[in-house]
């Protein structure tokens, strides 16, 4: 008689567990050193959109931002442990871990922003990201960025060769550093905080920067002059723990995964077009003044720091990517060409 009730206490218990989990969503943690307002932080609101939306509120995002859960080191750390399940961070940072990021950090890889999105979005930064799987367990859902970097100048220049010998304040790392050398520039270890007061003191006469930095830092008080480098293209690794990959019900783990490529993709073309905004905006209110470097000053760069890209795509084994990287990049146009096309204009 017992064994009468047995199937109805099952659906019962059931119903029982269904009202449980819809009632308590997957709560997903998201962190990132990055401030409110950073274009970066936008990328991951859009993620969040798009996470609560595609299921339906059976999983949730809750945003860390501005250091609240830690430093980058520490979200890195956090990530490990289970203190948070997903975090952005600089490739810079993550490439303690997971050293194959390093190549991320070569002055002049991307010629272009729309070679860096195809790059990042299509086979070499998958194969970057497998990287972080097979050490880490981790997923890299995507990259975003805060976009291109020029050179800002003190002084008016006509052409890159002013660019020589010229003081520039650069980062903490040893890769940068020695890029910059190769330039033919002298780097100077300047902290954000500083950059204001080094440029207008002469302590440094440049700096790298995107238009997001260089208008929420003022550096337009000392530094009027703009030349189109794009030396850098800053990648943030939007990075997904395994221990979250497993806690993420299984029918939602690959629509959580594309939501976060798909937010990168946003949040890049996002990033790009605001840089171009900004750009426009400060010329006309503070005279910021460009220059655009000749095909053959750009060339005679790239061939400068070739060298040096070979010699790190080789200690981190990664030259085929490297190839892959190029492979993508836009062919130059050359002065030939551009008379050929003024040409046929006229």
């Amino acid at each position: 008689m017992r064994y009468k009730f047995l199937p109805a206490i099952l659906v019962v218990f059931l119903l029982a567990n269904f009202t449980v989990f819809a009632r308590d969503p997957l709560i997903l943690r998201v962190a990132t050193a990055e401030d409110q307002g950073s274009p970066t932080v936008e990328g991951l609101y859009r993620f969040k959109e798009l996470v609560e939306r595609r299921t339906n509120g059976r999983v949730k995002v809750q945003l860390y931002t501005a250091g609240t859960r830690g430093q980058e080191e520490e979200l890195l750390e956090g990530l490990r442990r289970g203190m948070v399940d997903a975090v952005l961070v600089t490739s810079a940072k993550y490439k303690a871990l997971v050293p194959e990021m390093e190549l991320l950090s070569l002055l002049l890889l991307f010629a272009t922003e729309e070679h860096w999105q195809e790059a990042l979005s299509g086979r070499p930064g998958q194969r970057l990201g497998d990287f972080a799987f097979q050490r880490r367990r981790e997923v890299v859902m995507g990259y975003m960025t805060t976009g291109s970097q020029n050179i800002f100048t003190r002084r008016d220049l006509i052409g890159f060769g002013g660019l020589r010998g010229m003081k520039i304040s650069a980062g903490s790392s040893a890769l940068a550093l020695e890029a910059w050398r190769v330039l033919g520039l002298e780097p100077v270890v300047v902290a954000d905080s500083e950059l204001n007061v080094a440029l207008q003191s002469g302590w440094v006469e440049a700096v790298g920067s995107d238009f997001f930095d260089y208008n929420r830092l003022k550096l337009y008080e000392g530094a009027k002059c703009v030349i189109r480098t794009c030396h850098m293209i800053k990648a943030y690794p939007f990075i997904l723990s395994g221990m979250a990959w497993e806690r993420i019900p299984a029918n939602f783990r690959t629509a959580v995964v594309s939501c976060g490529k798909e937010a990168c993709l946003w949040q890049a073309r996002r990033a790009f077009t605001r840089n171009k905004e900004i750009n426009e905006e400060l010329s006309r209110k503070y005279w910021v003044r460009p220059l655009n470097p000749t095909p053959e000053e750009k060339a005679a760069w790239e061939k400068q720091i070739l060298p040096l890209q070979n010699r790190v795509a080789a200690e981190l084994g990664l030259e085929d990517i490297l190839q892959e990287i190029r492979a993508l990049a836009p062919v130059p146009e050359t002065p030939k060409e551009k008379g050929k096309e003024k040409a046929e204009r006229e």
